[in-house]
């Protein structure tokens, strides 16, 4: 006769256990039903029972209440308690407790260095006060169906702005003038950063003002401020202001001020100011231009501002149209050509913006949710692994559950105290995850080009950020095991019910697959991107890149370049020389001027990019001729000739009719060399297609001018002994001027062009090496508890007869199924996310197939290699201790 559920409620409320649900009381009954059986008899009638208990309810009420007092939840003394068998479990699991630190604290300190680096790139140019209502005003045309997307402004606009636009309360501009010869005193020294700005320069950025006058500082001509390094750099611990610099071709500028250094988190970074009237600006919309930034009032809306400089074009440019263009402007504008403004906010500038001539080469958003996804799903991996090996190490701590249901404890005390575990857990990775991020913060500020010190970890709400969120993720990652651990009945678990942990198996196995798919998957993009860029770096750009050394700065030679040059040709390394105005990677003396192309009747317009080379340009960089002839030497005929690219000759309609030749062809430059004047050129040859700039873009038409006044030479050597030859160069240069000698290779050059692409492919498989590293400890850790939970079968299989490969097969296939499924999803996920990346290069790899079976092997290989080891050890036990387990 078994008592009714009122018996176990009963039971509950007397000694003094608050939960009454049904589940509860099922647990007690059967636990009655356990004990008759254990006992073998009834020993009383259970309404006896239930008398006997009724008389001793006041004296159990009164005695539990005194010696086993409920204490709250949350406090001292019951966190105390958690941490202390937290800390307990935790020694006594020794492998277990490391493989989930160390998986967590690499998962952590990969976040934390991700964080850093995605926190910085947000913040670029969000440190000047007011920086939301200050913008970039850049300038949109369409020339010939052709859109022209320039960074900069006409001159004149930034004064047309503070006129037309009521809005509008402060206009300041720069510009970039390339780089100077610094003399001081006799010191000379080439400087890159340097720019010409107005005087309220300052005042519209947020860059503090050390010495000197933030408005008053850069009114007159020839003044200067310069950063705080710069000053030092030059006059040490000297006051710098009135004294002077010289800056090249400019002359004597004095110094007006000193001004703090230019945050790293800033779209531009220049060490030298010069005032704006220094450089000489015309008057001319389309034939002058600078970087121009306004601040708009506090409540305008700067489409407002923009639908005011919708009238720009007619009011000031249409005049200018038919000077430049020879048409009307509604003739112009009817062809579909004309100009407009945007206005960009500074602090999209530096993620945002892919415009023509950029101050400096920006980043891309799209690497910011590369890298915050990375960090997630590296994260994601480390708590993966902490929730599977706590469900599957479930079945060792299933009795104990039992035994504290058994002895009174609630499920929110079981709850709280796997969560307890779960943090503690999180905080020693965290502890070691700081360590790993100070000891790799050097290495890493090397692969992002970034300068991040520890301070960064604790400034702000870093540091408190930091804590919360490893807090939550202490929390989400030990909610699952401890729900599942805190569910088990009591009487099942002391029966033995629960003895394998299967009812997790599903989820474990997802969570294995998921881990994959995220390792596959970078796997695949590491491997995709390193094949982009060697495909760049060996793909023929129409020119001998290699073996070519290039001297900077030649014209301060000034009439002895010619000299120089001849000198340096009857150097027996020295095979072929040449000046050039333009090199094909990094930086060039280069002009981009608009390009009037008579086709028979037709007139058309382009906007096409200039340089100027010598006779010896072609066959020193090994650039082919298509058709005609190379420049004449010393031929004053050639100033008025010109050559072009077969890009050229298919943009300008050369080919349209049949028979016709670019041989002869005429093209007007308007704006060349004067401001406002117009020179006709004659096209006496055709060179071959090659990449003068980046592999993202198609190659565009180029012409090339012929000109001595330019300011590099480009050498073509063949030696094994390159240092000697470079002080044979050095020593004839500093006997001719003081200038520095400067000098790079091409090749060099040229891979500097892809060092973001590089930085970020490095960066890819290094985490793509963690994430891996991350799952097989997972699995690592899962395999040797899976094998622990099956020794007694694999002591019966080896009793039995099976041999050592069928155990080692029987426990690995287990964990190739999730493997093969992760390779499954991870494949196309990977191919998709790729393609996309692909798609900012015009010249790009087509995705082969064997990269998806190289990842796959690889990571089955990787899996079988981490599983096996546990495999064989459990494998080739003794079947006799196996046996004994228990």
């Amino acid at each position: 006769m078994k008592p009714p559920p009122r018996f176990a409620t009963w039971l509950l409320k007397t000694f003094g256990h608050p939960d009454t649900s049904e589940e509860v009381q099922g647990d007690l009954l059967e636990l009655y039903d356990h004990w008759v059986e254990t006992v073998g008899q009834r020993s009383a009638d259970w309404r006896y029972s239930l008398s006997a208990l009724k008389l001793m309810r006041p004296l159990a009420e009164s005695k539990i209440a005194k010696e086993y007092p409920q204490p709250h939840l949350l406090s001292p003394e019951m966190i105390r308690n958690y941490l202390k068998i937290a800390w307990r479990n935790l020694v006594l699991h020794k492998a277990f407790t490391a493989i989930n630190i160390i998986g967590l604290a690499v998962g952590l300190a990969t976040c934390l260095l991700i964080v850093l680096f995605v926190l910085h790139e947000l913040s670029y140019d969000r440190y000047h006060a007011n920086a939301d209502r200050i913008y970039r005003m850049a300038l949109n045309g369409r020339i010939d169906d052709k859109d022209i997307q320039l960074a900069y402004a006409p001159g004149p606009a930034g004064q047309a702005l503070l006129r037309d636009c009521p809005g509008v309360e402060a206009v300041t501009r720069l510009r970039k003038e390339g780089a100077f010869l610094v003399k001081n005193g006799r010191d000379i020294i080439k400087e890159e950063h340097v720019a010409f700005v107005d005087s309220n320069f300052f005042s519209v950025f947020t860059i503090p003002m050390l010495k000197g006058h933030r408005v008053n500082a850069l009114v007159e001509p020839n003044t200067l401020v310069l950063t705080e390094t710069i000053a030092r750099k030059y006059f040490g611990r000297a006051d710098p202001i009135g004294k002077t610099l010289t800056l090249g071709h400019l002359g004597l500028f004095r110094v007006t001020g000193i001004c703090a250094d230019v945050p790293s988190n800033t779209h531009f970074h220049y060490d030298m100011f010069g005032s704006f009237s220094s450089v000489k600006t015309g008057p001319k919309w389309l034939a002058s231009g600078a970087y121009t930034y306004l601040r708009v009032r506090d409540g305008y809306s700067i489409n407002q501002v923009e639908t005011i400089s919708r009238g720009f074009a007619s009011k000031y440019i249409a005049s200018e149209i038919k000077e430049f263009f020879g048409t009307d402007y509604s003739e112009f504008s009817q062809k579909g050509n004309g100009f407009s403004f945007r206005f960009q906010p500074i602090t999209s500038i530096h993620l945002q913006s892919n415009l023509d001539d950029e101050l400096e080469a920006n980043s891309d958003v799209k690497y910011l949710y590369i890298f915050s996804a990375i960090a997630f799903f590296i994260l994601l991996l480390a708590c993966i692994n902490f929730m599977n090996l706590s469900t599957a190490g479930s079945v060792g701590r299933s009795k104990e559950v039992g035994i504290r249901k058994v002895l009174g404890s609630i499920r929110k005390q079981l709850v709280s105290q796997f969560l307890a575990e779960s943090v503690l857990v999180t905080f020693l990775a965290l502890g070691l995850a700081l360590g790993l991020v100070l000891l790799l913060l050097p290495s890493f500020n090397e692969l992002a080009g970034k300068q991040f010190t520890y301070r960064a970890l604790i400034d702000g709400w870093m540091l408190p950020g930091i804590v919360l969120a490893c807090l939550l993720i202490g929390l989400l990652a030990g909610s699952y095991p401890a729900f599942v651990l805190s569910s088990f009945r009591p009487i099942k678990v002391l029966k033995g019910v629960i003895q394998t942990g299967t009812r997790s198996g599903w989820l474990r196995s997802t969570l294995v697959t998921v881990q994959f798919v995220v390792s596959i998957s970078m796997i695949i993009a590491t491997l995709v991107a390193t094949q982009q860029l060697r495909f760049i770096q060996n793909k023929k750009v129409g020119f001998d890149k290699e073996q070519v050394l290039v001297l900077h700065d030649t014209h301060v030679l000034g009439s002895n370049v010619n000299a120089f040059k001849e000198g340096l040709s009857k150097l027996a390394p020295v095979v072929r020389i040449a000046r050039a105005g333009f090199l094909p990677a990094g930086l060039s003396n280069q002009s981009v001027d608009g390009v009037q192309v008579r086709n028979g009747s037709q007139v058309t317009i382009h906007r096409s990019k200039g340089y100027y080379i010598d006779e010896d340009y072609l066959p020193t960089l090994g650039i082919q001729l298509a058709q005609g002839r190379n420049f004449l030497k010393d031929s004053p005929a050639e100033k008025s000739n010109i050559l072009i690219n077969e890009a050229a000759v298919q943009a300008y309609g050369f080919k349209n009719r049949a028979g016709e030749s670019p041989i002869g062809q005429q093209i007007s430059i308007v704006g060349d060399g004067t401001e406002g004047s117009k020179h006709t050129y004659t096209v006496v040859g055709v060179v071959k297609d090659f990449h003068f700039e980046s592999m993202r873009q198609r190659i565009a038409p180029l012409l090339l001018f012929y000109g001595h006044d330019v300011g590099q030479l480009a050498l073509r050597i063949q030696t094994s002994n390159i240092p000697g030859l470079l002080r044979t160069i050095e020593q004839r240069w500093k006997a001719q001027t003081d200038n520095p000698f400067t000098y790079s290779f091409l090749n060099e050059r040229f891979n500097t062009i892809y060092q973001s692409e590089q930085r970020i492919s490095r960066l890819v498989s290094i985490f793509a090496g963690l994430a891996v590293l991350i799952a097989c400890l997972g699995l690592f850790g899962l395999a040797a508890l899976t094998t622990h939970q099956r020794t007694k079968e694999i002591g019966v299989r080896k009793v039995l007869g099976a041999s050592v490969a069928s155990i080692v097969a029987l426990l690995s296939k287990d964990f190739m199924k999730p493997v093969l499924i992760a390779i499954l999803i991870a494949s196309p996920v990977a191919w998709y996310a790729m393609d996309q990346w692909l798609q900012d290069f015009a010249y790009r790899i087509n995705i082969a197939w064997w990269v998806f079976a190289i990842a796959g092997a690889l990571s089955v290989g990787i899996a079988l290699l981490t599983v096996s080891f546990q495999s064989v050890k459990a494998a080739l036990a003794n079947p006799i201790k196996s046996l004994r387990s228990e």
